[in-house]
């Protein structure tokens, strides 16, 4: 908890230069890219040329005796098509503006985009003809698609304008020629296709069923008969015939109303990315996915280490990622996307999102997907910065101040973070806070409508949750009060009422009518407007909490200030950006060369070196990084950086010099012969520049201290013999001149310390231990000239031990001083960083772990949801499901029985008829956006208890200030 405690004053805002400087950014879109976005078309579409036009859709639908024909031929309509007889179904007609880009034809109804739009991808039109307008010089065309609709356009304004229109039109239809032949591959993968080829009602024959996601394999979470997923299935099988499909859909009213009481799970990841728009993309780079793979095969980074780990955290819950076939899609997409985009590599929560996706999608299908959702949909929720999520997060406690001021001031009275409730959810989509059947309900909505559905809903928890949360008084109770309401979410919102239509009302159910009625206002522009509002301070707010936070749970160092340690985050920051260990790591890590320029920038002993000492220096930086890479990585975090500066910058005498043998001791403790030549060559090293006289120690100030003061001394007494004792004294106007011979005391301390250095190695090996271990080379014998030097004796090893190095430190004043002061001083961690440092953080790392505490609680009631609905099946449902688990083990090479049966029973879809039971309830006004929910006065009514008179009394509701008046 206390790790989060700052994330709401500190952590909500973005880095200014980033957000300048992001492409995704809805401030700095253009006018082509606002429009791309809002047909969710790739970005690289511009429009050619629009106008304003009248137009009227129809579907070619084919008799039952071209059914019949094509069943007789066990073929599809393709091959009845001489014989067989169409009859036309006029089923909308519309005013609004038509588009025209380089590979779109684009549609919006005037008055309302929902009543009717589409975004027709121009491969898909067929054939283009001219017709005879009834009225007066206006232009009439017809399209007709592949997917047999007809679209009548009559145009509106000038006749040459319109003209124009059309000769753009046939133009773009030629360009895109090349183009067709994709649509063959393209719809053997399209399941929607599929269903309709099945049933006899499609040109186009598919004989396998379409790849798709981890579902199929493993089942689909929840219980299919109490979603009604059939009768769902059954009325998108209606709208495929009747508006067309996947590149051809167009959207009605009837579109979006059954998106909002919830997608067939056999559906559910195709129009997840037809209404994002990664269909399009997935049509323009066919083969992409697989060849960014196959190219980067083998390669390696820190973000597939970081995948690596997140892989079985990944919706443990779910079977398939139990097992190596879900693991394995999901690591490939993953990977796909790292080589795609290695400015964003792999973020926390990106696992989660994905897993999810491939439960309902193709492997290509969720690249395509994820590519979208980072670019467009919620732009910088998984970035190196993380900005967007932060933002969001500010942007959706605005909205709590404005539409719950009470809760909000609770909320500030208490100092209660919200966003350590409220970070999951948006970060993960909800998919690791609620159970997955309900998860999904909101992701269906989210792909409709886009990043305002993570607000409303939100916004909505809370309302319902209004009450109980006045009563929170801290960050825990606060949570517990949610986490109890999402694991409820299957239960009735109204237990106690009379009516059965209202107890019927599940908490989930209340929630979406909560969300989609009552903040309804919650727009995008809503959104915008508080998003613009808390921008500006985003670099400062963000890069303050990640700082103190890190800096907050790092080890003691009392050899460093907090002021020193902020500058040295910075110094490490501002180098991480430029220090990449390899393509895609997004790691807050920096490599020997990255170190080499910090310590440069500290240290008075760094870079000071000839070329004839920089092997020297290399020697002993590359000794400094290994010790202090504590995790064997050929990396230093920042916690390593600032332990080893620590250590190094030890004031204490006897710990300083601890500290740096250290640096060299063996597994034992020992310095054998070369280790100790090794400490004294870099000895040398590091006090180079006093050697050299560009600086002066502690030693040589004091001598020339002396000096002046018998200077001045000697100065003063002659000036007494010279002038009468009156007015002898010297005053501040009249200070005597000293001249001190600089190169003099500079020569004396170069002298100094190559004395030093000699009698250190004279020392070392005369108190040095002999080594009791016998040699290798027993015959070794040494010429009479080197005999004499015990460090060139091979023969008569020695080792230092720590009391022996210290003995010999401090039997040397220029040495003892080293340790003392020199060293310390000569580190410069107050340095201020130059104007060109950039230190930003990336928040990745921080989160990890944030989106797991939530996956319990949906675990376990995705389980209860499974035993209630296991129970209520019967014992024959129950044998049929055992039956169905003993296929289990078959399932990864063909689909299970139960499998099997849906598709026998989609042979004959064109014949179910819906039960008008489950029409009512599932396209209903109310079904629509929620169930209707009752008054406060109704809730009062309802919620009754008898007392011993057996008069009735209101009780007290809980959900009072919660439910909803219309």
């Amino acid at each position: 908890m206390a790790f989060f405690g700052v994330l709401k004053d500190r952590a909500f805002n973005v880095l200014n230069q980033v957000i300048s400087e992001n492409k995704h950014g809805s401030e700095n879109l253009s006018k082509e890219q606002k429009f791309c976005q809002k047909f969710n078309i790739p970005d690289d579409e511009r429009v050619i040329i629009e106008a304003d036009v009248i137009l009227e859709v129809s579907s070619f639908q084919p008799d039952d005796e071209a059914i019949a024909a094509a069943r007789a031929k066990g073929g599809n309509l393709g091959s009845a098509s001489k014989s067989s007889r169409r009859k036309i179904t006029s089923h909308t007609r519309s005013q609004g503006t038509l588009y025209l880009t380089q590979h779109f034809l684009l549609y919006a109804d005037s008055r309302d985009s929902r009543h009717c739009s589409f975004s027709l991808q121009l491969s898909i039109v067929k054939k283009l003809e001219r017709e005879t307008s009834a009225y007066d010089n206006r232009l009439l065309i017809s399209l007709s698609t592949t997917s047999r609709l007809l679209l009548r356009i009559s145009f509106d304004g000038l006749r040459s304008d319109n003209e124009r229109f059309a000769s753009d039109l046939s133009m773009a239809l030629k360009n895109n020629h090349p183009n067709i032949k994709k649509l063959a591959k393209f719809v053997q993968a399209s399941y929607s296709e599929y269903l309709l080829s099945k049933n006899h009602m499609s040109s186009t024959k598919i004989e396998h069923v379409p790849p798709g996601g981890l579902g199929l394999v493993f089942k689909f979470p929840g219980n299919p008969k109490e979603s009604r997923d059939k009768t769902k299935l059954k009325f998108w099988f209606d709208l495929f015939i009747e508006n067309g499909r996947n590149l051809s859909l167009i959207k009605t009213e009837m579109f979006y109303k059954l998106i909002r009481v919830g997608l067939p799970n056999r559906m559910r990841g195709e129009i997840w990315e037809l209404c994002c728009g990664s269909m399009y993309l997935r049509l323009e780079n066919e083969n992409f996915y697989e060849k960014i793979l196959e190219s980067n095969s083998g390669k390696s980074s820190f973000a597939i280490e970081e995948i690596e780990k997140d892989l079985n955290r990944s919706l443990p819950e779910y079977a398939a990622y139990q097992s190596e076939e879900g693991i394995g899609r999901l690591r490939r997409v993953l990977t796909a996307y790292l080589w795609k985009n290695p400015e964003i590599g792999y973020c926390q929560a990106m696992n989660i999102v994905v897993a999810a996706l491939l439960i309902y999608m193709s492997e290509e299908q969720a690249f395509w997907c994820l590519n979208v959702l980072c670019d467009r949909l919620v732009p910088g929720y998984y970035s190196k910065t993380m900005y967007g999520t932060l933002l969001d997060q500010k942007v959706f406690e605005s909205l709590v101040q404005k539409t719950m001021p009470m809760l909000w001031d609770h909320i500030v009275k208490n100092d209660i973070q919200v966003s350590v409730v409220t970070l999951p959810w948006f970060l993960s989509l909800y998919l690791s806070s609620m159970p997955l059947v309900y998860a999904f309900r909101i992701l269906d909505i989210f792909f409709m409508q886009g990043p305002r559905t993570l607000f409303q809903v939100a916004l909505a928890v809370f309302k319902i949750n209004g009450e109980a949360l006045l009563k929170s008084e801290d960050d825990a109770s606060f949570i517990s009060i949610i986490k109890l309401y999402f694991g409820s979410l299957d239960t009735s919102a109204h237990p106690s009422s009379p009516q059965l239509k209202y107890r019927n009302i599940t908490k989930f159910q209340e929630l979406l009518a909560v969300a989609f009625r009552e903040f309804s206002v919650v727009d995008e522009e809503m959104i915008n407007t508080h998003r613009n509002r808390h921008r500006g301070t985003i670099y400062q707010n963000i890069s303050t909490f990640v700082k103190r936070t890190e800096i907050r749970n790092l080890p003691k160092t009392p050899n460093i200030s907090l002021e020193n340690l902020d500058l040295l985050y910075d110094r490490f920051y501002s180098l991480v950006e430029q220090s990449r260990i390899t393509e895609g790591s997004g790691s807050s890590t920096i490599d020997f060369k990255a170190f080499q320029d910090l310590m440069s920038d500290l240290c008075d002993w760094v870079g000071f070196q000839d070329e004839k000492h920089e092997q020297i220096e290399q020697s002993f930086l590359h000794r400094l990084f290994q010790k202090w890479d504590l995790e064997n990585n050929e990396v230093l975090t920042f916690k390593n950086l600032v332990m080893g500066i620590n250590s190094l910058v030890e004031p204490d005498l006897m710990t300083s010099m601890s500290n740096f043998f250290a640096l060299y001791q063996d597994q034992h403790g020992k310095l054998g012969n070369d280790g100790i030549l090794k400490l004294s060559e870099d000895l040398l090293y590091i006090t180079n520049p006093w050697k050299l006289g560009a600086y002066v120690d502690g030693i040589t100030q004091q001598i020339i201290q002396r000096e002046v003061a018998a200077a001045v001394i000697r100065e003063q007494e002659e000036r007494k013999k010279n002038e009468d004792s009156e007015n002898s004294s010297v005053d501040a106007d009249n200070q005597p001149q000293v001249h001190i011979d600089e190169e003099r005391f500079l020569g004396q301390q170069t002298e100094r310390y190559l004395q030093s250095a000699s009698m250190f190695i004279k020392r070392a090996f005369e108190y040095a231990q002999p080594n009791e271990e016998e040699l290798l080379i027993e015959d070794l014998k040494l010429s009479s000239d080197i005999s004499h030097n015990a460090a060139l004796d091979p023969s008569h090893p020695v080792f230092l031990n720590l009391p022996t190095f210290r003995m010999v430190i401090l039997a040397d004043e220029t040495y003892e001083l080293l340790f003392t002061n020199t060293l310390r001083e000569s580190i410069h961690l107050d340095k201020p960083l130059s104007n060109t440092s950039n230190p930003i953080r990336n928040l990745r790392d921080m989160f990890d772990g944030l989106l797991n505490d939530g996956v319990r609680v949906a675990n376990r009631v995705r389980q209860r949801m499974d035993s209630k609905a296991s129970q209520a099946s019967g014992s024959g449902a129950s044998s049929s499901n055992s039956s169905a688990r003993s296929t289990k083990a078959s399932n990864a090479t063909g689909p299970s029985a139960q499998d099997a049966e849906d598709e026998e029973d989609e042979e004959d879809f064109r014949k179910v008829v819906i039960d008008e039971k489950d029409k009512d309830f599932l396209l209903s006004s109310e079904s629509a956006t929620g169930p209707e929910l009752p008054s406060s006065s109704q809730a009062m009514q309802s919620s009754t208890s008898n007392t011993s008179d057996g008069e009735a009394k209101p009780k007290k509701s809980t959900n009072e200030l919660n439910l909803i008046e219309f």
